[in-house]
């Protein structure tokens, strides 16, 4: 989510796959974390682009400092959530499933968000000394 906004895509499709196959090699869990990382990247652009003023072209960085808590909040927001649902979904893999998965992908959203945004205050603010 933190990589930088001019990164080619190639790349950030790369490193998310070898980042989600490495959490699947440790947690044994076939392939889930990379689907949902990849897809992550995948869809990472579009978020950005509606997010930011022209499109994440103008951004060194993504942080809180450069897009401001809001789009930052919204642009984390977006991200989480599409990652955390299709990580338990494809975990539940049932249909009959599909509301307790959406309860459980937004409550990890919640809790996951929290932790970004503390981490995300303590980095800028350690950049800024």
């Amino acid at each position: 989510m933190l990589l930088p906004a001019k990164m080619p895509k190639a790349l950030v499709l790369g490193l998310a796959f070898i980042m989600g196959f490495t959490m699947d090699v440790f947690a044994d869990s076939y392939g889930i974390h990379t689907a949902a990382t990849v897809l992550l990247a995948y869809i990472r652009p579009y978020v950005l682009s509606l997010v930011s003023i022209k499109g994440g072209e103008d951004l060194e960085a993504i942080s809180i400092k450069q897009l401001r808590f809001g789009r930052f909040f919204t642009y984390s927001g977006i991200l989480c959530v599409v990652h955390h649902f299709t990580l338990f979904y494809l975990e539940a893999f049932r249909w009959s499933e599909l509301i307790d998965t959406f309860g459980r992908a937004l409550l990890s959203t919640v809790v996951s968000l929290l932790l970004i945004l503390v981490i995300e205050s303590i980095r800028s603010n350690t950049l800024k000394r």
